[in-house]
């Protein structure tokens, strides 16, 4: 079985939210003292973005505002109630050509942005995808049907590519190079100007999830669902080659791998948050929650502590160094990257959106 944010949102959407005691000690029973704050948010959430000071909060439906304060200061109606797929849509933030922040959402019937304060600014109706996006140096790469590449100033197409390709993933991107994966396990690097080939890499019958490029070299993580196992991928961003592959948990789809300092961290759908040399791929430690799915994880402003959500209804703050556990905090089921300020991290789940205090 592969593990999606779809599936699992699924699944926890019918438990009730006294199946959580989200923010409650386990031990004392009272609320937690690392929570600052707790907002309910009339769904799970799906997706969080975090620009100046606001936080973009993607739930079903919905796209919400709030400061980090807690405060909600906008919301956006994004599609008929009756369709209950577009909890799972992508939502970025990122500069427009103009030098504005932009936050960009995707759903089941267009493409948006959205200024800070929640006025439109355009819409795209006939792009849709129904998972993550991607926004950098002013485009927008929106995966379904193809990969399309708007401009993030006024929304229309610059180009579309690969549209014979199945199950691409989101993109990882660069200024002038993007990136994508496929169920059929394809790696594909694109020219951002105007989506020509570059190379593609083959790596068999895994099926791969979000690229992530950094300093020359793309971190791809792949599954095999059959099989309820991984790998992580290391490419040469200049022509595909292979640097380095090593064995993981099966990767939760639409996860990236994240790289901080000499290091890259991948959740995993079995569990785990596995932490590798990013010049060897050797592992450093691995950590292991309670239950399967650990989320994507964020790192925050001094690289030393990585945040994760889980399918056991914690949020964990985990040295980077070592792995060891600094703190965990209940919040409910979470397939939800956190984001992170430099004070506190904001954890979206099934039992609403969380603000906690990082030390």
């Amino acid at each position: 079985m592969e593990y999606t944010r779809r599936r699992l949102l699924a699944t926890v959407g019918g438990l009730g939210s006294a199946a959580v005691a989200g923010c409650l000690d386990r031990v004392t029973g009272e609320r937690h003292a690392r929570v600052a704050w707790h907002r309910q948010t009339e769904g799970t959430v799906g997706a969080l973005a975090l620009a100046d000071g606001t936080l973009a909060v993607l739930t079903m439906w919905r796209l919400l505002g709030f400061d980090t304060g807690g405060t909600e200061r906008w919301r956006v109606l994004l599609d008929d109630p009756d369709d209950t797929v577009c909890y799972d849509s992508g939502l970025d933030v990122g500069e427009s050509t103009r030098g504005d922040e932009l936050v960009y959402v995707s759903g089941c019937d267009s493409t948006r942005a959205v200024r800070l304060d929640g006025t439109s600014v355009w819409k795209a109706p006939d792009v849709t995808s129904l998972e993550s996006i991607t926004a950098a140096d002013g485009t927008v790469y929106v995966s379904g049907g193809g990969l399309t590449a708007l401009d993030g100033t006024d929304g229309s197409v610059r180009w579309t590519a690969r549209k014979d390709t199945d199950g691409l993933t989101p993109a990882g991107a660069t200024a002038d190079t993007v990136v994508v994966g496929s169920d059929s396990g394809t790696v594909n690097a694109l020219a951002a100007a105007d989506g020509t080939e570059r190379w593609h890499t083959d790596l068999g019958a895994h099926r791969t999830q979000t690229p992530t490029v950094d300093d020359g070299t793309v971190y791809v993580a792949t599954s095999v669902p059959a099989e309820e196992r991984g790998e992580l991928v290391a490419l040469n961003a200049a022509d595909g080659r292979e640097r380095w592959r090593v064995d993981t948990g099966q990767a939760l789809a639409g996860s990236s791998p994240v790289v901080t300092g000499e290091t890259v961290l991948l959740g995993t759908a079995s569990g785990s948050l596995h932490a590798h040399r990013r010049d060897t791929g050797d592992q450093r430690w691995r950590f292991d929650a309670a239950d399967w799915l650990v989320t994507q994880p964020a790192v925050g402003p001094d690289g030393e502590v990585a945040y994760v959500g889980s399918n056991d209804g914690n949020c964990y703050g985990v040295s980077v160094a070592s792995g060891e556990q600094r703190w965990s905090v209940p919040v409910g089921y979470s397939s939800v990257t956190p984001v992170v300020d430099e004070d506190r991290v904001f954890v979206g789940s099934h039992d609403g959106l969380f603000a906690l205090d990082r030390e």
